[in-house]
C-alpha cells in the first residue's frame, strides 16, 4: 500500500534530487552523467550487469541520436504526429503510428514490429517520455517485468494482464497499457511525471528490497533439471561464477533447479550445468517471453548432440530427436538429468528425493503426520509458516467445525478462508469403502476452501484428488515407497509443490 507518509520522507531525504535528475534530462539535455545515475538505480532492479550495461548503451545512442536529429526508424513518424497540427496526442493514437511507422513496408508481421520496439524498449520508451512526459514513462525494467510486478503488488497497483507470447501485437501495446496504469497511479498521488519515475526506479525497487526482492542467495535443494540452449560468444554468457545472467527458460523454474547449458552450433554439445536463482517468471518485453536468473555456472565434459542421440535413454527423449531445436525451458525428467550427469562426471548435485524411510514404526495417526506428512511437505518445498495443521474453521452459527489435518497456503479474509491444497491423515485405509468415506470427507474440506487439491495419506499411500471433476477420482495415487523415484516425486512435486503452476495462481 503506498504510504504518503514514507513518500514524503523519501523525497525529503534526497529524494528531491532524483526527481531533479529525471527533470532536468528530460526537459532540457540529456547528460553524461544521466547514464551514471541510471547505472546507480539499475543495480536495485536488475542482478545481471551486462543487462545494467545495454540500458545504459541505448540511453547513450539516444542521446547521440538526439544531438544528430537522427533516430532508429520509427520515431520519426512521431515525430510527424507531433508536428501535426490537430493530431490528438493519446497514448493509444502515438503508440499506433510507432507501430505503422516500424511497419515501413505495410506487409511486415506483427512479430517484426514486436520484436524491434523490444529489442530498443529502453531507447523508444525514452524518446517517448521526453516528447510526451505527461504520458510515457521511461521502460528500465528489461528482463525484469517481476520486479515491475512486485512493486505493482506492494502498492496495490493493478496492472494490465499480459498477453499470451504469440500475441505480438498486444505486447507491443502492453507498454501503451501500462504507462496508463501508471497515469491513474501518478494523478491519485498527485505526483509529477519525474516524481513517478523516482517512485519507480529508486524508491519502489528499495522499498521491495531490490535485487534481494527476487534472487535467493541461499540456494535451496533442486526440485527439478531444465535445459537451455546458446552459443560460445553469447554476451549474456559469462564463466565467471559469481555473475549472473538471466535466460529463457520454463516460468515454472524453481530456485535451485539444475540448468543445463547446451552450445549450439558450432559446439553442439552439453557444456556447463548452472542453478537458477530465482524463480521463473513471464516477461512480455522479453522476446522469448519466458525468463529466470541462472548464475554459479560448473564446465562438464562435454557431451556432443551425436553422443546423445546414440545413448540408450536420451536417444528416446523428445528434444534430443528433434535435433535440440526449441531447447530453451524443455524439462529433463531426474531420471534422465542424473543420468546425464553420471555420463559426464560431473561434480554437481543429483535429483534425490527420499521422502520415507523403510522400516518406520507407524502405530498412529499422529505418526502418519509427524513421520512421512512433515517431511513430505519439506520435500514440496514448503516451509512451516506456508501450511496449517489442524486448521479450525467455523461453520454456520458457532456451533459447528471442521478441523483439516493439513492446510497448504491458507488465506483469511473477512471471516473466509481458502487454500490452495489440504492433506486428510488417516492411520490405515484398509478398505474401498473406507477410502470412499475418507474421500468424501476431504471433499467437504476443500470445497469450503475453495481448495485446487485435496490429498489423502496414510501409512502406506498418498492420493490426491483435484477439483476439476468435484474431488471424486485419484489423479495420482503411489505408496510412500514409489514417491523415493525421482521421476514419481516430480509429478507430486507439478501438482502439490510450494512452487507448482496451480500454487503461484
Amino acid at each position: 500500500m503506498f504510504n504518503e507518509y514514507m513518500w514524503k520522507t523519501y523525497l525529503n531525504a534526497g529524494g528531491k534530487d532524483v526527481v531533479k535528475m529525471f527533470e532536468d534530462n528530460f526537459t532540457k539535455k540529456m547528460s553524461p552523467s544521466y547514464y551514471d545515475e541510471i547505472l546507480n538505480l539499475h543495480k536495485n532492479i536488475c542482478a545481471a550487469p551486462i543487462v545494467s550495461k545495454r540500458v545504459c548503451e541505448d540511453l547513450k545512442m539516444l542521446a547521440t541520436d538526439l544531438k544528430n536529429n537522427d533516430f532508429l526508424y520509427g520515431c520519426y513518424s512521431i515525430i510527424d504526429m507531433f508536428n501535426a497540427k490537430n493530431f490528438d496526442c493519446t497514448i493509444e493514437n502515438v503508440m499506433k503510428g510507432l507501430y505503422d511507422g516500424l511497419n515501413d513496408t505495410g506487409k511486415e508481421k506483427p512479430n517484426y514490429m514486436f520484436k524491434e520496439f523490444a529489442l530498443g524498449i529502453t531507447y523508444y520508451s525514452t524518446f517517448l517520455a521526453i516528447e510526451f512526459p505527461e504520458a510515457f514513462i521511461p521502460y528500465y525494467f528489461c528482463y525484469n517485468y517481476n520486479v515491475l510486478e512486485k512493486i505493482a503488488e506492494e502498492f496495490e497497483i493493478e496492472m494490465p494482464e499480459i498477453p499470451v507470447k504469440k500475441d505480438y501485437e498486444g505486447r507491443f501495446f502492453h507498454y501503451a497499457e501500462i504507462c496508463m496504469t501508471l497515469w491513474d497511479f501518478r494523478k491519485k498521488h498527485n505526483m509529477s511525471p519525474y516524481e513517478l519515475w523516482a517512485f519507480l526506479y529508486d524508491f519502489a525497487p528499495k522499498y521491495i528490497g531490490g535485487t534481494d526482492s527476487y534472487i535467493i542467495k541461499d540456494i535451496p535443494e533442486p526440485k527439478g533439471a531444465y535445459f537451455i540452449g546458446g552459443s560460445k560468444d553469447d554476451i549474456f554468457l559469462d564463466g565467471n561464477e559469481e555473475k549472473i545472467t538471466c535466460w529463457q527458460c520454463d516460468p515454472d523454474t524453481r530456485a535451485g533447479d539444475m540448468i543445463v547449458m547446451y552450445l549450439k552450433t558450432p559446439v553442439s554439445a552439453v557444456d556447463s550445468v548452472w542453478r537458477s536463482i530465482s524463480v521463473g517468471f513471464n516477461d512480455p518485453f522479453f522476446y522469448y517471453y519466458r525468463c529466470t536468473y541462472i548464475a554459479r555456472p560448473v564446465s562438464i565434459k562435454r557431451i556432443t548432440q551425436k553422443e546423445l542421440q546414440q545413448d540408450s535413454v536420451f536417444k528416446e527423449v523428445p528434444i534430443v530427436r528433434k535435433n535440440m531445436q526449441g531447447i530453451n525451458g524443455v524439462e529433463l525428467l531426474p531420471s534422465q538429468y542424473n543420468h546425464l550427469m553420471d555420463i559426464a562426471g560431473a561434480d554437481v548435485p543429483r535429483l534425490e528425493f527420499i521422502v520415507s524411510e523403510s522400516g518406520q514404526e507407524l502405530i498412529r495417526e499422529k505418526d502418519v503426520e509427524n513421520k512421512l506428512i512433515i517431511p513430505l511437505l519439506k520435500k514440496l518445498g514448503y516451509n512451516e509458516n506456508e501450511y496449517t495443521k489442524q486448521l479450525y474453521i467455523e461453520i454456520g452459527n458457532h456451533n459447528h467445525a471442521m478441523i483439516p489435518d493439513f492446510v497448504l497456503l491458507p488465506k483469511h479474509s473477512k471471516g473466509h478462508y481458502s487454500a490452495f491444497a489440504l492433506i486428510e491423515a488417516k492411520i490405515k485405509i484398509s478398505s474401498q469403502k473406507q477410502l470412499e468415506e475418507t474421500k468424501t470427507q476431504a471433499r467437504s474440506y476443500a470445497v469450503q476452501l475453495k481448495s485446487k487439491y485435496a490429498a489423502i495419506a496414510d501409512k502406506n499411500k498418498i492420493w490426491v484428488l483435484s477439483s476439476d471433476d468435484d474431488y471424486s477420482e485419484e489423479i495420482f495415487s503411489v505408496s510412500w515407497d514409489e514417491l523415493n523415484d525421482p521421476d514419481v516425486f516430480s509429478k507430486l512435486l507439478k501438482l502439490i509443490g510450494v512452487n507448482s503452476k496451480n500454487a503461484k495462481k
